[in-house]
């Protein structure tokens, strides 16, 4: 009990009413991809090889990321024509995955403000877990990149 002419301090706001920088797995993930993809990509324009990939060393099999690095140093260069017509599931995958990372970054990091409620939505998860499965079955079959 407070005395008369006392107020109690104001409770604090509740957790939805506050601005939260909490990043969102999927976007932060995105982040983390984008980021060792470009420089993955930084390091093959100076000539800079990432070492083997051990899924594909140790089973003989394509790994789901196989070719990404081809395929991001061709559209990094913009030879679209000839990552399109190799691999166009990869080139969406990374379309969509540099949206997510973007909008993560400018967002969370940078302006300091929840993501966007549909970058948290399952779909953005599904849609580049479809995508990477895409180009995976157009590197198993095709060889996406890995061939060129």
């Amino acid at each position: 009990m407070t005395a008369p002419g006392t107020s109690l301090p104001p409770p604090p706001p509740s957790a939805s009413a506050r601005p939260s920088a909490a990043p969102s797995g999927i976007g932060q993930g995105a982040l983390a991809m984008a980021g060792l993809g470009t420089a993955l990509v930084a390091l093959r324009a100076v000539d800079v090889h990432a070492p083997a990939c051990p899924f594909r060393t140790i089973t003989g099999v394509a790994c789901p990321g196989c070719g990404i690095t081809r395929l991001s140093a061709a559209v990094a260069g913009g030879d679209l024509h000839l990552a399109v017509g190799n691999d166009p599931a990869g080139v969406a995958f990374l379309a969509l995955l540099t949206t997510v990372a973007v909008v993560h970054l400018v967002q969370v990091v940078i302006r300091k403000q929840r993501p966007p409620s549909w970058l948290e939505h399952r779909a953005v998860l599904a849609g580049l877990g479809a995508l990477l499965a895409a180009h995976w079955v157009t590197t198993l079959t095709w060889g996406g990149m890995l061939t060129t």
